[in-house]
């Protein structure tokens, strides 16, 4: 059986969207046709089943074998180790515990279904153990897309994270800016709530000689 692509959607900043990003991903995946599959490996921070509305009781279904079956909902087969708690209850794992956790997920733990074509995963915002896990052993690594805001501090993780990944060998398919305006719902004026302007995250992508994927929400054309 071919292993499916995996797509990860990622940044060291957290709270940059990483996760309404990878289901955007997910979804225009599926409307291709695709077979797709999302993983979350966020372990301290899981907001992937609060995205997607799903409420379950802890735990997943054991199969033969001691794998586990992910969830169906919306078209999507999902594993989200938030799923394996409580949504209140803290994950107190070591480094060395959830380095073993994203190696057994990504490689024996899972049963995904046969034919499935992708996998977009939702990351946690990290250079730790459990990113350096995921990096190692996670086979079929199509490219890595990485999210961040027109903001200093952002803009600050993402050398940070393509230097991690150039470290990796992992491939980079390349930067999204997010949340890259807003606009007010009473007046329609569109602004930006942040310090620095999407072009300044397209000016990074050429610095590294990476491809910049555009902004979100994305920049009208002018008329004419």
């Amino acid at each position: 059986m071919s292993r499916p692509q995996a797509l990860l959607a990622l940044s060291m900043k957290g709270g940059v969207g990483k996760t309404t990003t990878a289901i955007g991903l997910a979804r225009a995946l599926q409307r291709r046709g695709h077979r797709t599959g999302l993983l979350d490996v966020d372990i301290h921070g899981s907001a992937l089943p609060r995205a997607l509305h799903l409420a379950r009781d802890p735990g997943y279904e054991p199969l033969v074998g001691a794998r586990l079956r992910p969830v169906n909902t919306d078209g999507f087969q999902i594993f989200s180790i938030g799923l394996l708690f409580r949504e209140e209850t803290p994950n107190m794992w070591d480094g060395a515990m959830k380095a073993s956790a994203v190696k057994q997920i990504v490689t024996t733990s899972i049963a995904w279904d046969e034919g499935l074509e992708w996998i977009v995963v939702d990351t946690p915002p990290t250079s730790g153990d459990e990113v350096q896990s995921l990096l190692e052993h996670l086979p079929n690594i199509y490219g890595c897309v990485i999210v961040t805001q027109p903001n200093d501090l952002s803009l600050l993780g993402i050398t940070k994270t393509l230097n991690m990944l150039r470290e990796a060998e992992a491939p980079v398919c390349g930067l999204l800016a997010n949340m890259a305006g807003y606009t007010c719902p009473h007046c329609g004026q569109k602004s930006n709530p942040f310090d620095r302007e999407s072009v300044d995250v397209e000016r990074l992508a050429e610095e590294y000689e990476v491809p910049y994927l555009g902004q979100v929400p994305p920049r009208r054309s002018q008329p004419g």
